[in-house]
């Protein structure tokens, strides 16, 4: 072979190993994604004071629970990734349901009954569409729950490759929570 030849040759194999570590690094983000936001959502919560006391996963869903012990009050968040394969994120984006609850201690269990009962006449229990808020009581510690799924698109809280936009997720989780905490005050009447 002349050095013409061998220097074509090996110009190919390094743009053959170059875009197949992009194609590496495209498979390995739709698969990640999920878990990365995961943990930016573990910082945030505790960055806002939040005690991170519950962590499950199966790999594909998470649950976070956190507790805010002055405020009596509790923040869980389920991610159940809709987009772990290359082709649903490129052709969907990187699809999550992820679904907000905020909780509040209420002493009164006559009231944690009241707030299921009204659900329970709503005809609206445990929705899975976007944006309906539902709301849910746990007799043995004593919380009323508001929870809300959202479709997100986990690529809008990323700054980068593997970055996370801390303000816009805090802010975007923070809004949630706010308006949660809302509605819960107004169906038990506090």
């Amino acid at each position: 072979m002349d050095q013409q030849t061998v220097e074509q040759n090996e110009a190919i194999f390094v743009d053959l190993v170059a875009s197949s570590w992009r194609r590496h690094s495209e498979m390995v983000r739709a698969t990640q994604t999920d878990d990365l936001l995961l943990g930016a959502m573990i910082a945030s919560g505790v960055g806002q004071g939040w005690s991170l006391i519950d962590l499950g996963s199966d790999g594909r869903t998470h649950l976070i629970r956190f507790d805010h012990a002055a405020s009596q009050s509790r923040m869980v968040i389920a991610i159940d990734s809709l987009a772990e394969d290359l082709q649903t994120a490129k052709v969907l984006g990187r699809l999550a349901r992820v679904t907000v609850g905020y909780g509040r201690r209420v002493d009164n269990l006559g009231t944690v009954f009241q707030a299921v009962k009204t659900e329970i006449k709503s005809a609206i229990i445990a929705s899975d569409e976007p944006g309906v808020i539902t709301v849910d009581g746990d007799l043995s510690t004593g919380y009323v729950y508001a929870t809300v799924p959202l479709l997100l698109d986990l690529d809008e809280y990323l700054s980068g490759p593997l970055q996370v936009d801390y303000p816009k997720l805090s802010a975007h989780v923070g809004a949630v929570v706010h308006s949660l905490n809302k509605y819960l005050t107004g169906r038990l009447a506090v």
